[in-house]
């Protein structure tokens, strides 16, 4: 059975926290995050948080965080529930010339 996770994800417009429940790992120490762009300067929160899981759902509002703080999703395909890390980008880009290459 593959375990849930409680993500809290800053919504600046109503200063609270919107909770979703998501795939995640089990256990109260699991780790950093690793920051996905960093300048000089350090990384933004949102580049330096957990990453909201595309099949997160939501389920709720507060005014404090619970579970994990993630960053929100971004990007077009995440709304389709699809990841937009680099590696998965590549394989959409792959699978996508594969199939123009099949239909021509």
């Amino acid at each position: 059975m593959a375990s849930s996770r409680i993500y809290s994800v800053w919504d600046p417009s109503s200063r609270q926290y919107t909770y979703y429940r998501g795939p995640g790992p089990e256990g109260t120490h699991a780790g950093s995050p690793t920051a996905r762009r960093v300048t000089d300067l350090g990384a933004a929160p949102e580049d330096a948080a957990w990453k909201l899981p595309g099949s997160a759902v939501k389920i709720g509002v507060g005014p404090l965080p619970k579970g994990r703080i993630a960053a929100p999703s971004s990007g077009m395909l995440s709304g389709l529930g699809l990841d937009t890390d680099p590696t998965s980008l590549a394989l959409y880009a792959a699978l996508g010339y594969l199939a123009w290459r099949m239909w021509k």
